[in-house]
């Protein structure tokens, strides 16, 4: 696969508001197939695209991504023979390949950006939303009722969307239930306590539970003395940024999907121990009922070789 196909499946999964971690080789040693600039991708999924050298690489690459996936810190890779480098940055593993030889690869997670919706026509929604896109979200104005239907899956992102309510009060109830039904962690209403406290009484006549309006604040922002509109959107923005370093903090970065399922999706090579994703796995072998998993064809032919020898014992 040719680094523009890498590419342009990057920009499909960003465009799908899907992770990925992209790979490249960034330094080698002789023997070995790995070229400098080589590059693969990873996507939340486990699916690998591109090359960079031997089939024992694939597995070390696959499980550091879904690391670097989870806590949204690049990292440098070594496969050294002799599993040691003089690198103290780098994270290193035996060399299994019989070609043998060194390889250094950098590996960058890249996140989905969360979903800010913007609920509104006020200066204070404006104002949001060009920091908001400053910040790294992917903002959704909403000027009327019932607007995020239009929008398709992408307004739809649990656990990483949020919201801003500024309708002057003309709409406040309905935005605040549409964002609430978009899975938005954060509704904030721009409105007095007061107001805010009628909205959430309306809301619970409506049929809404308590726990149901957890995301709901308000007034939303933090408290700065603000007063003009765009100092509203900052206090509101710095509420947002605080807001999500601390759930990043507590739970991790971007999680891609259940855990036990990923656990369960990967087996453990019985010979070198490392982690070998199941899906399209190439070097198995059955034994008295079980399928084992290597991570290349020398690992499955030493565990071979020790099953004949404890054979024939």
């Amino acid at each position: 696969m040719s680094h523009v196909s890498v590419f342009r499946h990057a920009v499909k999964l960003a465009e799908q508001g899907r992770a990925y971690a992209l790979a490249t080789v960034v330094g080698r040693r002789a023997p070995s197939s790995s070229q400098l600039g080589q590059k693969a991708l990873i996507d939340d999924r486990g699916a690998f695209f591109g090359w960079l050298g031997g089939s024992c690489i694939e597995p070390v690459v696959r499980k550091e991504a879904r690391e670097a996936m989870r806590d949204g810190r690049p990292r440098l890779i070594v496969l050294a023979p002799d599993g040691r480098s003089g690198r103290p940055d780098a994270i290193v593993y035996p060399m299994t390949c019989h070609s043998g030889g060194t390889v250094e690869i950098y590996l960058e997670p890249q996140l989905p950006a969360s979903l800010l919706l913007l609920y509104g026509s006020s200066p204070v929604i404006h104002a949001l939303a060009g920091l908001g896109e400053q910040a790294g979200y992917r903002v959704s104005v909403l000027e009327e009722p019932r607007a995020r239907e239009t929008l398709g899956d992408d307004s739809r992102d649990p656990a990483r969307s949020c919201a801003v309510v500024a309708t002057l009060g003309e709409w406040d109830t309905e935005a605040i239930e549409d964002a609430l039904r978009a899975g938005a962690t954060y509704v904030g209403l721009i409105a007095s306590p007061r107001r805010t406290a009628e909205e959430r009484r309306r809301l619970l006549e409506r049929g809404w539970h308590e726990d149901q309006l957890s995301p709901l604040v308000g007034p939303a922002g933090l408290d700065i003395g603000a007063r003009a509109p765009a100092e509203i959107a900052i206090s509101v923005l710095a509420e947002l940024i605080q807001r999500r370093a601390e759930a990043e903090g507590a739970a991790g970065a971007y999680r891609t999907g259940d855990p036990e399922l990923q656990e369960a999706a990967v087996a453990i090579d019985p010979i070198c121990g490392m982690e070998v994703s199941k899906a399209g796995a190439r070097h198995t072998l059955e034994h008295e009922g079980a399928v084992h998993f290597f991570c290349c064809a020398g690992c499955r032919e030493t565990f071979a070789q020790q099953l004949a020898a404890a054979a024939g014992t």
